[in-house]
């Protein structure tokens, strides 16, 4: 009978691999926002936003809407709102989604999203 040979390189290889098993099975997971807590989130910013605007208070529907859209325009250059319009699904969490979805003020909202 021959000598067995060690192939070190495999056993690291499989080494590696039962430990990524063994994570999967057992590391905690962080659950991520859906789709439409990500759309709610978008829309509460704007919300606040729009009531954190003085003139917003005595416009007409059409000027609030009109105001609405251009908040929601100019929101996009916010990295925290294009964060989650773009990879709120991958990148923002239910404890971010709770946290900014109960904010009072568009500030807190970006306190909440990390």
């Amino acid at each position: 009978m021959g000598a067995r040979r060690s192939h070190p390189r495999l056993a690291s290889i499989l080494l590696a691999s039962a430990a990524a098993v063994a994570c999967v099975a057992g590391c905690k997971r962080t659950d991520m926002a859906s789709t439409a807590q990500c759309e709610r989130l978008l829309d509460r910013f704007i919300d606040l936003e729009l009531s954190e605007d003085p003139a917003a208070r005595t416009m007409t529907s059409e000027d609030r809407a009109r105001l609405r859209a251009k908040i929601a325009t100019d929101a996009l250059s916010d990295g925290d709102v294009k964060q989650v319009k773009y990879r709120c699904r991958t990148e923002v969490t239910e404890g971010e989604y709770e946290c900014a979805v109960k904010a009072p003020t568009s500030r807190a909202w970006n306190d909440c999203i990390r």
